[in-house]
């Protein structure tokens, strides 16, 4: 716990001694004033963006051994941050990436759309391809975020600093398959992942892949974070010395059925193949009883009742055409749990996380299931009613195999784009987050709401002012409320 709070307030401090050492360059708007102005000065200087300001890339951004800051102005009046988009190479093609980052890199308060002016996204956001990489990004609006991966890490030993952020639109409305958030593909498992504060609207197949059960990650911890539609899962990863996840707020979230022949799941365990939205596992070697700590309480996980009603006709269709039947996955299955294939199977992450005597610092509860939010921006369930509609041909199609030629293009649209282009961003505020429930807003384990705290500006300074203690009382393991 001492080390993980040293590290956070250490990283705090080295960021506030960082922006307020080094000089302030302001970088005039345009196509490729941004290129040109870190290309003349290096990293000896902070970029600052002018709010309001439209900047467009002339080529993706390289930072060579170097923290490389791009920090927007504060827009006042709750006024459009700047902009900073994504542009085509010499052949017509999007870049692949905006950001190619080969030092640390701090990304606050811009509005950052991964598409040019034709539509066309970009695969990743942003690519580290050097070992023990920083990336930091704040108060950031990504929108569309990528077609595929988010923030991908090729040399692993990293730490993600990822907060007070709203990420939109994350891969595309072809096939339930995308990509990753969150990707760690590196030889080593990431050192630090803290992803708090944020609202993920309409996103891909999965948050965070660890690559199943090939490496062992350090801390990471995802709290006080808002789902709003998402297909798949929460992680990929197997191998923790610390996963929290709590105070999450997950409205249709895990949307996407998955199939009884599928198992198990890459990661997944051949005797006890069931998956849940909990990944986890014994690290090959360890010691019993395990010190490491997975802590998943306090969480609320929502699905439309439409997609109730939908696995039930997939499930009829599944039997009339002599196909495997399909299911949504828990949060963590009960010891109960019936699986169709075979009715005496429990899964693994529900025997493990049973087991108080080994894993003494495994603990999962206080999750509720399908509570509305109610949220105040009706086009929320609008888009919600939408995504019911979309994944009925994408699961008979990809989970059922049925013929695609039987379920043409295009399916019902559900990604959030108020202002109907996703190359513009005249609408603003893009999206609103804010929601009525009396008992999801004090359900969190601080007896504060549910889910990303940016939208309850009151209970926010309330979370900052304790954050230390509630740290502290989450990381020795109280399953009480604070």
């Amino acid at each position: 716990m001492k080390k993980f709070t040293f590290l956070i307030l250490s990283f705090a401090l080295f960021i506030s001694g960082a922006i307020t050492a080094q000089d302030v360059l302001v970088v005039a708007p345009g196509v490729g004033t941004l290129n040109d102005a870190i290309e003349a000065n290096g990293g000896d200087k902070i970029y600052q963006l002018e709010a309001g300001g439209w900047y467009q890339l002339n080529k993706p951004i390289e930072n060579i051994d170097y923290h490389l800051q791009i920090i927007g102005e504060e827009p006042t009046d709750g006024g459009l941050p700047a902009t900073l988009q994504s542009n085509q190479d010499a052949g017509g093609a999007v870049f692949q990436r905006m950001f190619e980052a080969k030092g640390p890199l701090t990304l606050k308060n811009i509005y950052i759309m991964n598409v040019d002016l034709v539509g066309a996204k970009g695969t990743f956001l942003i690519v580290h391809t050097d070992s023990a990489s920083l990336t930091v990004v704040d108060n950031c609006v990504l929108d569309p975020v990528t077609i595929s991966g988010g923030i991908r890490n090729e040399k692993g030993a990293s730490k993600i600093f990822f907060t007070n952020n709203q990420v939109l639109n994350q891969g595309h409305e072809l096939s339930p398959n995308d990509g990753h958030f969150f990707d760690e593909a590196g030889p080593q498992g990431l050192d630090t992942l803290i992803v708090e504060n944020n609202t993920f609207v309409c996103m891909g197949t999965n948050m965070f892949s660890g690559q199943f059960a090939a490496v062992v990650h350090g801390y990471i911890k995802f709290n006080h974070n808002t789902w709003v539609m998402q297909k798949s899962q929460i992680d990929w990863s197997c191998f923790e010395e610390s996963f929290i996840f709590t105070n999450n707020l997950m409205f249709d979230y895990n949307t996407q059925v998955w199939a009884a022949n599928w198992q198990p799941m890459p990661g997944g365990d051949a005797a006890a193949p069931k998956p849940a939205l909990i990944y986890a596992d014994t690290i090959p070697g360890e010691t019993l009883p395990s010190t490491r700590q997975q802590f998943w309480e306090y969480n609320m996980h929502y699905r439309n009742p439409g997609f109730y009603t939908l696995v039930d006709e997939l499930n009829v269709i599944a039997d009339d055409n002599g196909k495997p039947r399909v299911n949504y996955m828990s949060f963590l299955w009960p010891e109960d749990s019936i699986n169709a294939i075979n009715p005496n199977n429990i899964p693994r992450e529900t025997i493990l996380f049973a087991d108080d005597v080994n894993f003494p610092n495994w603990k999962e509860g206080n999750n509720l299931m399908d509570i509305d939010p109610m949220f105040e921006d009706q086009a929320i369930y609008t888009h919600s009613d939408n995504f019911v509609k979309w994944t009925k041909p994408a699961s008979l199609v990809h989970a059922l195999g049925m013929p695609a030629e039987d379920y043409p293009l295009p399916w019902a649209s559900w990604h959030w784009d108020p202002d109907g282009d996703i190359t513009i961003n005249d609408t603003w505020p893009i999206f609103n987050g804010k929601y009525t429930n009396e008992d999801l807003l004090r359900a969190s384990i601080e007896n504060l709401p549910m889910g990303d705290l940016n939208w309850f500006p009151e209970s926010k300074v309330k979370w900052e002012t304790d954050k230390e203690a509630i740290d502290a009382h989450i990381h020795a393991g109280n399953e009480g409320k604070f």
